[in-house]
């Protein structure tokens, strides 16, 4: 039966295909069937530039081995760091070479340009009969993209495309558009930051588009896409092209998952929303472009909102019976959070915030957390001008307190920047305390001084070291688990784990409340 296995090659190339290269390349000592089969792959994946990675000769080798043997390719993934135009000659040559294997279907081609100073795809790996993905990722140190045809008008033959993505790449209006409407199988279309100028993507008769995702200035005009489930449209330049003035030429009305950056700006546009997408069940909205000091929204459908806003935001109302899960991500301030009718399961708040705080903030972040069942906070703390934390006393705090900690923070992520000694200075962390009692806490250095943890110290000083303090919460731990990373075996906090505290790197920590 062994035996058997072992002749079965294209059982053997799906197992390589699914392992990384190095472990796929060491199944060759296995057995000369094994041999065989990685010397014959048809999935083949280059990682191209520094250090142990692989060389400019090392890839000419195996692509003229693969040409002089008629070796077929169905897959090529080719990420690479071009530093020269050496390199980038050698890339366009690999890519001239596989686009004319008939035998083809995807493609995918992640590059970092930080000397070269030209690369092309060749016009040929849009005559692929039988591709299937096409993916063109590109990110760059000085302003050359990677440009994805030579002509305004290419020639294209690559019918059968299920996914297109191209991010980073230089392509013309004209191109991309005849794309589009070549390609009547695309079921996946993401495009981000496109490097040319854009009026209209037209994205029109794709019946079997499922989902589309859009990062560009450019209007869009979209129609006959009747299984289109997952639409993203994020501007780049905030309020260049107001949504609603938009969307009267889409029909999007079976979208059930929607995120939108930059585009909504105010009521008119939430009504819009609610009008054209009836089935609605995620709602992801970027407010850079909101108007309005608060955001009212009312959905039949809705079970998923996000919101992230960089603005004051003072007022969230949302009324949504099917409700499940709200992520609010924001600047300097938590609005007021109001759910009238709703079934919360879990509440996310991404809070990015400004010291000193006063113990307002707190009781609203209390209010807060009584919303759903299970809450995750991810707290990341600037204190540039290096002032006291907190603007009021504990026992104030504690009076004006209306109800226990809350015990229903599951995950807590804390980060600070510029902070040199905020651990030293704990009524923070004394009145966090106060008001929840995470159960998981992802504990991160301070972004600019990277030799300060801040929670890692107060652990140390509050936990193991006992010292005298006039903080509460440490007599209410029952006891303290630790990981160190990278996702290690938990461990009881003792002495021994002193230096995990003293680490520069993230810690996990596992707290049980009596």
């Amino acid at each position: 039966m062994r035996g058997e296995v072992e002749d079965v090659v294209e059982l053997m190339h799906r197992i390589q295909a699914r392992l990384a290269v190095k472990e796929a390349a060491r199944t060759s000592v296995l057995s000369k069937s094994w041999l065989h089969a990685w010397s014959t792959i048809p999935t083949l994946r280059f990682y191209v530039g520094r250090g142990k990675s692989m060389k400019l000769v090392d890839v000419d080798h195996t692509l003229i081995r693969y040409l002089r043997d008629n070796i077929p390719i169905e897959s090529f993934e080719l990420k690479m760091d071009m530093r020269n135009q050496e390199s980038a000659s050698h890339a366009e040559k690999w890519i001239g070479f596989v686009a004319t294997k008939t035998s083809l279907k995807e493609f995918s081609l992640s590059v970092y340009l930080n000397g070269a100073s030209s690369f092309t795809l060749p016009d040929e790996l849009l005559l692929g009969e039988n591709l299937t993905k096409i993916r063109v990722g590109a990110s760059w140190g000085t302003d050359i993209s990677v440009r994805m045809t030579t002509s305004r008008h290419p020639v294209i033959k690559c019918g059968s495309l299920r996914e297109l993505h191209l991010a980073g790449v230089h392509i013309s209006e004209e191109a991309l558009n005849d794309i589009l409407s070549s390609c009547s199988s695309l079921e996946k279309i993401k495009l981000s930051n496109i490097d040319f100028d854009f009026k209209t993507i037209k994205v029109i008769n794709l019946p079997r588009l499922y989902e589309l995702s859009i990062t560009l200035d450019a209007a869009l005009e979209i129609s006959n896409v009747p299984n289109l489930a997952v639409f993203s449209y994020d501007l780049l330049r905030s309020g260049q092209l107001p949504f609603n003035a938009n969307l009267h030429s889409m029909s999007l009305s079976n979208v059930t998952q929607l995120m939108l950056g930059g585009v909504v700006r105010d009521n008119v546009c939430l009504d819009m929303i609610k009008s054209r997408f009836p089935f609605l069940e995620s709602l992801t909205l970027d407010m850079k472009s909101w108007m309005l000091g608060s955001f009212h929204f009312t959905c039949a459908s809705i079970k998923i909102l996000s919101l992230t806003s960089h603005k004051k935001l003072f007022d969230v109302q949302v009324c949504a019976p099917k409700l499940l899960l709200f992520s609010f991500s924001g600047d300097s301030i938590l609005p007021n959070l109001l759910f009238p009718v709703s079934s919360l399961r879990q509440i996310k708040l991404s809070l990015s915030l400004d010291l000193p705080l006063d113990a307002s903030f707190f009781l609203k972040l209390r209010e807060a957390l009584m919303l759903s069942r299970k809450c995750d906070l991810c707290i990341s703390i600037t204190n540039n001008s290096n002032s006291m934390p907190l603007d009021t006393d504990i026992d104030e705090l504690r009076r004006r307190l209306l109800f226990p900690p809350a015990m229903n923070v599951q995950e807590l992520e804390f980060e600070t920047d510029e902070d040199e000694c905020l651990w030293e200075r704990s009524p923070f962390f004394d009145a966090f305390f106060e008001i929840c009692h995470p159960k998981h806490i992802y504990a991160r250095p301070d972004r600019h001084y990277r030799h300060n943890n801040h929670f890692c110290r107060l652990m140390l000083r509050e936990v193991l070291e006992k010292k005298k303090t006039t903080a509460i919460w440490p007599h209410r731990l029952q006891h303290v688990l630790i990981r160190p990373p990278p996702h290690k075996k938990w461990r009881t906090l003792t002495n021994s784990q002193r230096t995990l505290l003293q680490a520069l790197t993230p810690v996990d920590f596992k707290l049980k409340w009596r």
